[in-house]
């Protein structure tokens, strides 16, 4: 049996050459114009990939839509912003071959009075709701990626928080217990540190000088606390 695949390359791209030349397409100028402006008949289709209102159709009632899905989603970023504008416009485009399905229908016997036109219609109004849909998911998905995002900084910052907290913790039990340490040692300190909080209460002259020497005993014994904290472990 001959079939297509006992065809060579060279002789299938003639066949569809010749086949070329019995297109159905528009040849003419006029031909080719009158085609592509098929879409604007019914208007389902974007005209150059820009969407436009019908004259018998109400700009306010898409803005009010526009409105109405912006008050819903609050987009906040210009991606957002876009997918909100194709869930509109496809919503608007699907509502429109909705309307233009009704008319394809008897009114009385409710049977399809132009089955050419209320296919097409029909394959319309399925192809802007797959679209509003699509452009639904895309928003839904970039939103719940923005809040994983966002939920991922703040519990960075939580735990950044938490860890300056320990670690300031850490610090004031480190400084109480070499201050213990140094108040029972006087080879470091002796009674500095009691004197230091007298001056201090009385408001004297004498308390930056202590002041001043305590600091220096204290960085002194830091090193020698450090080694009786480890002989303590």
């Amino acid at each position: 049996m001959f079939t297509n695949n006992n065809l060579t390359p060279e002789q299938r791209a003639a066949i569809n050459r010749a086949n070329a030349q019995h297109s159905t397409g528009a040849r003419t100028t006029t031909g080719r114009e009158a085609s592509s402006q098929n879409h604007t008949v019914h208007g389902l289709a974007r005209h150059n990939g820009h969407f436009a209102l019908l004259p018998f159709e109400k700009k306010h009632e898409f803005d009010a839509l526009q409105h109405s899905l912006a008050s819903e989603y609050r987009p906040t970023s210009p991606t957002e912003h876009i997918l909100l504008t194709n869930m509109s416009e496809s919503h608007w485009l699907a509502q429109r071959a909705q309307g233009l399905l009704t008319g394809c229908l008897d009114p009385e016997t409710g049977k399809i009075s132009d089955p050419k036109s209320f296919s097409l219609y029909l394959r319309y109004q399925t192809t802007h709701e797959r679209a509003f849909n699509k452009a639904l998911t895309e928003f839904q998905k970039l939103r719940a990626e923005r809040r994983k995002e966002q939920a991922g900084f703040e519990a960075q910052k939580r735990q950044q928080a938490q860890n300056a907290a320990q670690k300031q913790a850490r610090q004031m039990q480190k400084d109480a217990e070499l201050e213990q340490y140094l108040l029972n040692d006087p080879a470091y300190c002796g009674d500095l540190v009691t004197r230091l909080s007298a001056a201090r209460k009385a408001n004297s002259p004498d308390y930056a000088a202590l002041e001043a020497e305590f600091d220096r005993r204290y960085n002194a014994a830091d090193a020698a606390w450090e080694a009786y904290r480890a002989q303590a472990a």
